[in-house]
């Protein structure tokens, strides 16, 4: 029996109770405002969370992300790869972490 495994780079913790966080683009003209996020699993090269907002897969579009893990606090970015929504008004998404990205260098794309 053939069997397909989904192949990841890095183990995936999925929390007991969604991790509360917030999300907000880098770039201010985009017409999204900064949201709370509920985390339900995060890895070393990404997290996915649920919102209510409807925000889009957007491979160029850059986000950043805090939350308290932990007691400590987590400042990270990541572009947006997977949307899904789960209600009319709830939607889940998929961030890859972009580690190359540090908002007080200049010249960042």
């Amino acid at each position: 029996m053939d069997h397909n495994f989904e192949q990841r780079e890095f183990k995936r913790f999925i929390f007991k109770k969604p991790v509360e966080g917030s999300i907000e683009p880098t770039i201010p003209y985009t017409g999204h405002a900064k949201k709370t996020i509920w985390i339900l699993d995060m890895s070393a090269g990404g997290l996915k969370f649920v919102c209510e907002d409807a925000f889009f897969v957007n491979y160029i579009e850059l986000y950043k992300i805090k939350t308290t893990i932990l007691n400590k606090e987590l400042l990270l970015f990541g572009k947006i790869i997977r949307k899904k929504q789960l209600t009319k008004e709830w939607f889940q998404f998929s961030i890859q972490f972009n580690f190359d990205y540090h908002p007080n260098m200049p010249n960042q794309e």
